[in-house]
């Protein structure tokens, strides 16, 4: 059955461009200052730290199982997604909001969860960007530990 509305369809148009027009994919409320492209032109480590990490439904949780404490670092998530902290002790957890993790254009991780509006991504790289020992940034990956369902 066919609605024959100027003003619906004037309305439902309205709409459509709104929803296609926002910047990004959608998924991101306002800019956030950390916001930036994933840096792949520093140095890796060549090794894995012992950081088992996990993501929960809607967050991201793991613990410095390492012999050494982090200053200032940034989390990545897939090579796109990233949130600074502060530093990390000895022994710590840390429990994170995916959606606090940010791509270039601001936009969020995908968290899952029972109320989740889309698919969640599935994590598949951790790594944590840090001073390495000359001052300069260093990439060390994190052990990620799938969940059984992924």
């Amino acid at each position: 059955m066919a609605i024959n509305c100027p003003h619906l369809t004037l309305a439902l148009g309205a709409a459509a461009l709104a929803l296609f027009s926002a910047p990004g994919c959608g998924r991101g409320a306002d800019p956030v200052p950390y916001a930036r492209q994933y840096p792949a032109s520093i140095e890796r480590a060549p090794a894995t730290l012992n950081i088992q990490v996990f993501k929960r439904p809607t967050r991201l949780e793991f613990t410095n199982t390492t012999s050494r404490a982090f200053g200032p670092s940034t989390i990545w998530l897939n090579r796109r997604f990233s949130r600074p902290i502060d530093a990390i002790a000895l022994g710590e957890s840390v429990s994170i909001p995916l959606t606090e993790f940010r791509d270039e254009f601001s936009d969020y991780f995908p968290p899952g969860g029972f109320f989740a509006r889309e698919n969640p991504e599935r994590l598949v790289l951790a790594e944590i960007e840090t001073a390495g020992p000359d001052g300069n940034p260093i990439l060390f990956g994190m052990v990620v530990v799938l969940d059984q369902d992924e």
